[in-house]
């Protein structure tokens, strides 16, 4: 009866945030500094101070495997299953492993470089992007047809003139359409580009685009880029502005800023490439973070809210599955899930006589179920799931509604592993809790 009244407690009580939840803090607390979706639950990160771990839960439970990586912070990371993942360093080279970390092999390494990003296509075609070595030498766009045994400078890479690369600072659609955001490292900078290719980085035809801005002293960064298709994306900097194009980079224009948010930094950028056209950006004021997500390329924002530890160490690196679901990887260890909204509709138009949750069917289930519930009076309604020890991870309902008959579709995507979850309505004074299954 103990355990049964404690859990009752946890589920009423759970983080009341409704679509990202703090999964775990990865072993040893490192900041997150980029991460890599592989598969379902399968997830590898890249910190500070050779962090690199792995999970196969979807961030339950953590693997270190950073045995003889070098000692220095991680960055840039693309794993394609539970074995095999690239990594770079902070001294600009890349390593490999092939047996899930027990062992990392030096592929690439360039003394003065440093390593913004990793992006395996598959195991033989990739593409990566380091900072040049000095003023007047090429950006380190390098990619390979081999799985990395052969890294080749991407033909025309552009030249640098007092700016660098950061990292997570770039997008794609495809093995051709690329945009790479840059830093423009004079103090007080106006300035700074963003380059693009739509020819890979194979073919080369490197192009860019010079965005406006007002950078602080160390510089202007266009540190944030999302695109959702092969014309429309934004960028953001670290001065408090975000820009869009609709031309796949040739022009930018200024968009209005997310609401509520005035001096910011834009840390990271996701763009969905399924038509939602949904592009999320990451915020931070050097106090709290935020995260906001735009369908129109920024004429309208809408706050995402992030659990307490997530408005603290903020979104360094996100990555997203489907609509429905994503990691996402901050400070201090932080590790975030995102669980999408699902569908919610009327029955029929008949007035129920009783509150009444129903089972969910198909139950088991994999990975869509659904629920039914009904309100005799118009409610103030809440429908969550949660994991057995209570911790929320879909918010399916949290709106008034009229009386009447209802049923919402919970899909949990890839993040949730199989196990026994409870679901909870609150409507009015009325609660009620029931179990489903999901087995994959």
């Amino acid at each position: 009866m103990k355990t049964i009244i404690t859990l009752l407690f946890m589920i009423l009580f759970a983080n009341a945030h409704s679509q990202w939840f703090v999964q775990s803090t990865v072993p040893g607390s490192p900041n997150i500094n980029t991460i890599s979706i592989a598969g379902p639950g399968v997830v590898w990160v890249a910190g500070d101070n050779t962090a690199l771990y792995k999970t196969t839960n979807g961030g339950l439970n953590w693997l270190q495997r950073n045995s003889g990586l070098p000692a220095g912070n991680l960055y840039g990371i693309s794993a394609l299953d539970t074995t095999t993942c690239w990594v770079g360093t902070v001294n600009g080279s890349i390593y490999k492993t092939t047996n899930g970390g027990f062992n990392w092999t030096l592929q690439f390494s360039l003394a003065g470089s440093f390593s913004n990003g990793i992006k395996m296509f598959n195991a033989n075609y990739g593409v990566y992007q380091g900072d040049p070595t000095g003023n007047g030498q090429p950006y380190q766009f390098r990619y390979t047809t081999n799985g990395g045994t052969n890294w080749i400078l991407s033909p025309g890479a552009p030249l640098a003139t007092s700016e660098f690369g950061v990292i997570n600072a770039w997008d794609w659609t495809d093995t051709t359409h690329f945009w790479i955001g840059s830093a423009n490292t004079v103090a007080n900078a106006t300035s700074a580009k963003v380059y693009t290719t739509t020819n890979g980085f194979g073919g080369g035809g490197w192009t860019s685009a010079t965005l406006p801005g007002v950078g602080g002293t160390a510089g202007l960064y266009y540190q944030a880029v999302a695109f959702t298709d092969v014309n429309n994306g934004m960028a953001g900097s670290n001065g408090s502005n975000i820009m869009k194009t609709t031309n796949g980079g040739v022009t930018w224009s200024t968009v209005t800023n997310p609401p509520g948010v005035t001096a910011f930094a834009a840390i990271n950028m996701n763009g969905l490439k399924d038509g939602s056209n949904i592009i999320r950006v990451s915020l931070g004021d050097g106090v709290t973070n935020y995260l906001f997500s735009t369908t129109n390329l920024g004429t309208t924002w809408t706050q995402e809210l992030l659990p307490p530890a997530g408005q603290t160490n903020g979104i360094q690196h996100m990555q997203f599955v489907d609509f429905h679901s994503g990691y996402a990887g901050g400070n201090a260890g932080t590790f975030m899930v995102y669980v999408g909204p699902s569908g919610i509709s009327t029955v029929n138009n008949g007035i129920p006589g009783d509150f009444k949750l129903e089972q969910n069917y198909p139950n088991p289930f994999n990975p869509s179920t659904t629920i039914n519930f009904s309100i005799p009076v118009s409610s103030e309604v809440s429908l969550k799931v949660y994991y057995l020890l209570g911790k929320e991870v879909a918010s399916l309902v949290n709106e008034f509604k009229n009386a009447g008959n209802y049923s919402v579709n919970f899909n949990a995507g890839s993040n949730l592993t199989s196990g026994i979850y409870y679901y909870t309505i609150s409507a009015g004074s009325f609660t009620s809790t029931k179990k489903l299954m999901l087995v994959k």
